[in-house]
């Protein structure tokens, strides 16, 4: 719900940004190819913390990210693709159960690969909301132990864990709105991600099952995504 509301105001502000030019025609949103850029807020969890120490966990956090992205349109549905990083510092087991004495892993930053096959539900000549579905690769930016293990056949075996979950593949869902202005296009959305339990950002409390983030930008029609006939 929280989610849902946030985006619901986002949403209303990029329409009070469009209202001035609403009489105005813009780009058409059908058969055409964007680019944009976006901000937004990153909501994360792990099962360690960074200061407090291995038995507490980050609950919830949230961190800055930046992103560029793609959106190929058509009729009701199109194609999106999106590339962005988030900027934190959190820890992670290396193994679970976690044993007494293990060092935990000191993570910074994620970045994210989204493709997505997109709806285009009710549709209006300035105002198009949105719908996706896909796929997200996610990665740990940067995952190194606390200190070094003594034993160094464990300590091997602790770097070979880290590495194997450094990455996720998971599905993603968005849900968003673009409002057309007659030179480029504002937009706000959200999105979720069902993250594997074996992923370094993953905690494994039932509450903390979903990754998401709140997204706000602009997008520019750089041209038609069809052959037009001469």
């Amino acid at each position: 719900m929280r989610l849902l509301r946030v985006l619901v105001v986002a949403t209303g502000f990029a329409a009070l940004l469009a209202a001035p030019s609403a009489a105005q025609e813009g780009r058409p949103f059908r058969d055409a190819w964007f680019w944009g850029v976006r901000g937004g807020i990153l909501n994360y969890s792990s099962d360690a913390d960074p200061v407090l120490g291995p038995y507490d966990g980050t609950d919830n956090a949230g961190a800055p990210m930046a992103g560029v992205d793609w959106l190929i349109t058509r009729t009701r549905g199109g194609l999106y693709v999106g590339i962005d990083e988030a900027f934190f510092t959190s820890a992670a087991f290396y193994r679970r159960p976690f044993v007494k004495g293990d060092p935990a892993v000191m993570l910074r930053n994620e970045r994210r690969i989204t493709l997505a096959g997109m709806w285009f539900p009710m549709q209006s000549p300035m105002t198009h909301p949105y719908l996706g579905i896909g796929l997200s690769a996610n990665q740990v930016g940067d995952a190194s132990l606390q200190f070094p293990l003594a034993i160094p056949a464990l300590q091997a075996a602790a770097i070979d864990s880290v590495q194997a979950k450094r990455v996720a593949i998971s599905p993603i869902f968005i849900a968003g709105v673009q409002q057309r202005l007659p030179n480029f296009s504002v937009f706000a959305q959200g999105s979720g991600t069902w993250l594997q339990n074996g992923y370094l950002l993953k905690n494994l409390s039932a509450k903390h099952y979903l990754q998401w983030s709140i997204e706000a930008g602009i997008r520019y029609n750089v041209g038609s995504s069809i052959d037009r006939e001469r």
